[in-house]
């Protein structure tokens, strides 16, 4: 009889704790907008990608941070602090973990022709506590989501940036329209090599022009007409008309150091991440900044085109 009950006992608590784990799913998943993957018009190749997205925000609000950069990050999966980090080795000394409450969801997403690459983007908030009601932190994320060995995705960088709330919550997700190609119709792999190269060699004119032309015509030079524009403490910038007003009249020269290259097997998607710092003079020496960025390109008709670009600064050291 003792034995019937702790098997009782037992059973109770594992109901217990399943009820209690689909809450908290529940939960997370209602502060979240709906998963457009349900649509049957919404593209294929692209609902993997996003779906591993919103299970990582989901998890983070259910099981916290800590296990939730954990549990989808990629062996080599990237993430910034002062510095690129490995993001597996940084949560892993994180101790303890936070206890605040960061939920994000994706409103822009895109995926390569082989369906191996992917990214998402879109706001995040965080609060000191789950339970309060305003966040004390905004902005907007970048994550890269690059398909594993064994079918899985997980992230392999993920970059943001902090500005003021916003006055209204964007909801819809959008895709560009060369996401509905379907990944099956391209399964012949590019030559990865030879598109990295031709990648860093995009990378590199942009840096060029960039020296003698000034940063923000070097930008618009190499950005395509649908690009996204991310700057710390401002609203993500959307199209190549909202970035020339934003960037009209800005003279200043950056050095860009590019760290790593990544290409999708089709060779048509790919992203470098590394360091800048501005030219300033040493009369100048206040206005100087260094930092870290990521760029996401895009190739159409063999030429590359920036779809995407981050940079923030390097915060000061934190005082002793």
């Amino acid at each position: 009889m003792k034995f019937k009950r702790e098997k009782e006992s037992r059973l109770v608590l594992i109901l217990a704790g399943s009820f209690v784990l689909a809450l908290l799913c529940e939960t997370a998943a209602a502060q979240l907008p709906p998963l457009p993957t349900g649509d049957r018009n919404f593209p294929k190749a692209l609902i993997p990608v996003v779906e591993a997205e919103y299970a990582f925000a989901e998890y983070s609000i259910a099981h916290g941070m800590k296990d939730a950069f954990l549990r989808f990050a990629a062996p080599d999966g990237v993430i910034i602090r002062r510095a690129p980090v490995n993001a597996i080795e940084l949560w892993t000394k994180t101790t303890p973990a936070p206890t605040g409450r960061l939920s994000w969801y994706p409103i822009f997403a895109d995926v390569s022709h082989a369906g191996d690459l992917g990214y998402t983007t879109g706001p995040w908030e965080f609060r000191d506590k789950p339970d309060d009601k305003d966040a004390s932190g905004n902005g907007h994320f970048i994550t890269l989501w690059r398909k594993q060995s064994d079918g899985a995705w997980k992230y392999e960088f993920d970059m943001g940036v902090s500005h003021a709330a916003p006055a209204s919550r964007e909801t819809a997700l959008t895709y560009p329209a060369s996401a509905r190609v379907a990944a099956e119709k391209n399964k012949a792999a590019d030559d990865v090599d030879a598109s990295r190269a031709s990648l860093l060699d995009a990378e590199r004119a942009l840096s060029k022009d960039a020296s003698a032309k000034g940063s923000a015509k070097a930008f618009l030079a190499h950005a395509d007409e649908a690009v996204r524009l991310y700057r710390q403490n401002s609203f993500p910038l959307v199209g190549i008309e909202s970035a020339r007003k934003a960037l009209d009249g800005k003279t200043d020269v950056l050095t860009w150091h590019a760290t790593k290259a990544f290409v999708a097997r089709s060779g048509d998607l790919g992203y470098v991440y590394g360091t800048y710092e501005s030219n300033a003079k040493a009369a100048d020496a206040d206005l100087a900044e260094q930092g870290n960025y990521m760029r996401i390109w895009k190739r159409h008709g063999g030429k590359w085109r920036v779809v995407l670009e981050v940079a923030t600064p390097i915060p000061p050291p934190p005082k002793q």
